[in-house]
């Protein structure tokens, strides 16, 4: 990617709307774009960057954290497998991560990627303007 020049997170046919914010279950918040794709679709690095971590968890089921050149942590969750990567391994913008999936709070859904944005690693802010803008949406 050239610099500044985001990849669209999902490598293949995405559909998605704003919803940050938006309420969840047990009084939560939204705090990603959900990126409905078909399960397995491939999922890449937006950005050039360092793995920081991979680990499941039972909201975000499979999870990938990656840390951007510009500090910027960009979060998936819900994936049904991951990629060959491993922490701290620097990769560049379109690296697979894994694959599009439903596990953690989304099982029994429609396959998606939850996204997030966190400048400089803190408290996310609305991903939608970057992922539609990466996705030429």
């Amino acid at each position: 990617a050239a610099a500044g020049k985001l990849r669209c997170p999902v490598d293949g046919a995405t559909s998605f709307t704003d919803t940050f914010g938006a309420p969840r279950s047990g009084g939560r918040r939204h705090m990603g774009v959900d990126m409905f794709a078909a399960e397995g679709t491939p999922l890449v690095a937006v950005t050039d960057g360092v793995i920081l971590r991979k680990q499941s968890s039972p909201a975000g089921g499979l999870g990938v954290w990656l840390r951007g050149s510009n500090s910027t942590v960009y979060y998936y969750a819900h994936l049904s497998s991951y990629a060959s990567i491993s922490p701290g391994q620097k990769i560049g913008a379109g690296t697979r991560v894994g694959s599009v999936g439903s596990t953690g709070n989304a099982a029994g859904g429609p396959p998606h990627l939850h996204f997030e944005v966190q400048p400089g690693g803190g408290s996310p802010i609305n991903p939608y303007p970057t992922a539609a803008r990466a996705c030429g949406k």
